[in-house]
């Protein structure tokens, strides 16, 4: 299941790179409140948020499917946190949402066809913004009950919030949590490995390796569902309980670790490809 869950993006993405524009303009590396992937109270935000109020566009030629301006939905991919919003349809089985937005600057209807860069309304502050004015963006394939990552299908941004990897935690299957500065002697065992969350941005990639081999790779290209959770895909897919286990940590991957000396290596990437990487040496009884 994974193998095709993981065939399936690679095709998507190969396909559909750049089939979007932005839905506002002057996006900048601070132009983001919440990326993609965030904590969303223990749930994985489907949403790209955004700082600033301003004019929003249609991100790609498309036919309105919905115009919501209360709160009539509530699931895990439109959660009524989205306030006013408008639903386009695309090809390929995409839709793109517009949430929190400005009722009363809506300038387009239901069941009408509209092309790029048409102006759909101003943000506004009828989500859980309140009174902040900010867009929140979603693009969902609907046929395979995925969101996409909207960085994966518009055009890159000349730079990115710098990645920072920090606070490293090792944590047990009992929960306990280990400070890798700390101590570097565990016992064998499976361990969860975790870095200090960052409360804007979150990574394109994570990566944990043993002596050079990867043992957990989570891509942040998508999410998926999984029993009616949403989940990040790696070597299994992980919840946002299992992401954010609290306000301050962010899983990287989970790692077996058997006895004797090895090489712990952690890296994290952004989608123009910037890594930053640690490498510890441990002991494993």
């Amino acid at each position: 299941m994974k193998k095709t869950i993981l065939i399936f993006a690679a095709i998507l993405v190969s396909s559909l790179s750049f089939a979007f524009d932005w839905p506002q303009d002057e996006v900048t590396k601070d132009s983001y409140k919440s990326y993609f992937g965030q904590n969303r109270g223990n749930l994985l935000s489907t949403s790209m948020i955004f700082s600033e109020p301003t004019e929003i566009k249609a991100a790609e030629d498309g036919f309105v499917l919905a115009v919501l301006t209360d709160f009539s939905d509530d699931s895990d991919f439109f959660p009524s946190t989205l306030g006013t919003c408008v639903i386009l349809a695309h090809d390929d089985d995409l839709i793109s949402v517009y949430g929190n937005l400005d009722e009363d600057s809506l300038s387009i209807n239901n069941e009408t066809t509209i092309e790029t860069g048409t102006i759909i309304a101003s943000s506004g502050s009828s989500g859980f913004h309140e009174n902040n004015g900010k867009l929140e963006f979603q693009i969902i394939d609907e046929k395979n009950k995925t969101a996409i990552n909207p960085k994966v299908l518009m055009p890159r941004a000349s730079e990115e919030l710098p990645l920072t990897l920090t606070g490293i935690m090792i944590g047990n299957k009992n929960n306990d949590f280990f400070d890798i500065n700390v101590s570097r002697t565990f016992t064998a065992g499976l361990y969860k490995v975790y870095c200090r969350r960052n409360q804007i941005s979150a990574p394109y990639k994570t990566t944990v390796s043993i002596n050079g081999i990867i043992v957990d790779q989570l891509s942040y290209d998508m999410i998926t569902q999984e029993n009616n959770k949403l989940c990040i895909i790696g070597k299994k897919k992980y919840t946002g309980a299992d992401i954010f286990p609290n306000e301050k940590l962010q899983l990287l991957g989970e790692v077996m670790f058997t006895p004797g000396r090895a090489t712990l290596g952690l890296a994290i990437s952004d989608p123009l490809g910037n890594v930053k990487q640690l490498n510890y040496n441990i002991l494993i009884k």
